[in-house]
């Protein structure tokens, strides 16, 4: 199983990191969130530390994070374009404009599709990671009925777009997403046919029902855009490794089951001996490829290099 560690710090945390130190640790890929209004303006140094990172013999995967906030549902990232481009965010049930683009709009698809042939033309990389890629949805309102959304929907089906989140609309959601997917894959592909694409749905938030919400995740695994599914693992506190396994073996097995690589994505609240070796545990119960830590910052703070270096040794 390959080991992974996130660097989610931005540029200014990217001069603070030992790479070195992460490849003796025993980690062999770092994944590098790359935001899109720092890359605007340091999009050099992201590049520069790449190549550092390569020639330390670790492989590196890019994560856009902002780009119309089609990508990663945190708040705090922002996104110029979503305040420069208006007209092509997503428009919720109630005729409402959402803070992020429709992945439906031609004019955005056709700005995030340039973004990241920049982007994989400027870094060297093994692959991207799609962060959460979803429409808007809370509180029972959701999104989108913009009017491409709308003329879509009504050549598909053959009837006007419901205002209720009827199995029709979410069908075409799921659809759509997966098309976006595509759109990704296929841009960076434009560049280099070797660059991987790698999914993380969102977090699973009913796990009685297993693999899927809104969005349908098990849409996005059977996409023939995605080489690997990263599994979101955002538990607060670590319970039993049975406990934790038994919860995301479905997951795990909609993955495996679609022939796609495996990854486990873990984010604990703290960093601590026995974290790391559940976490180790689990993954390889789960069948996972690889295992990815976030990341960098919290890590070394609860754990010194020589610990890290033995937990994951003796893993």
């Amino acid at each position: 199983m390959k080991l992974g560690l996130a660097i989610t710090s931005g540029v200014a945390g990217q001069e603070e990191i030992d790479l070195a130190a992460i490849g003796s640790c025993g980690f062999d890929t770092i994944l590098v969130g790359c935001y899109e209004d720092e890359v605007r303006w340091e999009a050099e140094q992201v590049a520069s530390f790449l190549r550092s990172a390569r020639r330390q013999g670790l492989d590196c995967y890019v994560i856009p994070w902002g780009y119309g906030r089609m990508l990663d549902p945190d708040p705090s990232i922002t996104s110029l374009y979503i305040h420069t481009h208006p007209q092509t965010l997503q428009i919720d049930n109630r005729n409402r404009r959402c803070p992020k683009a429709c992945p439906n709009n031609p004019q955005f698809l056709e700005w995030f599709a340039s973004s990241m042939r920049t982007l994989a033309w400027l870094f060297e990389a093994q692959g991207f990671v799609w962060d959460e890629p979803s429409f808007h949805y809370v509180r029972g309102t959701w999104s989108c009925r913009c009017q491409y959304c709308q003329r879509l929907f009504a050549g598909s089906y053959g009837q006007k777009m419901p205002r209720r989140l009827t199995p029709e609309v979410i069908e075409f959601r799921q659809h759509s997403l997966n098309m976006f997917l595509l759109a990704a894959a296929a841009a960076i592909e434009a560049v280099d046919r070797r660059l991987r694409s790698v999914v993380m749905p969102a977090p699973l938030l009913d796990r009685v029902r297993g693999y899927r919400d809104a969005d349908d995740h098990r849409a996005m695994v059977g996409s023939s855009a995605v080489d690997a599914v990263s599994v979101l693992v955002a538990e607060r506190e670590v319970p039993s490794v049975p406990e934790l396994t038994q919860s995301y073996a479905p997951a795990a097995s909609a993955v495996i089951s679609a022939g796609k690589e495996l990854w486990l994505w873990v984010v604990p609240d703290q960093w601590q001996p026995n974290t790391v070796a559940a976490y180790l545990r689990m993954a390889t119960d789960l069948g996972a490829q690889r295992l990815v830590m976030a990341d960098y910052t919290s890590l070394y703070r609860g754990l010194s290099a020589p610990t890290l270096s033995r937990l994951l040794t003796a893993g």
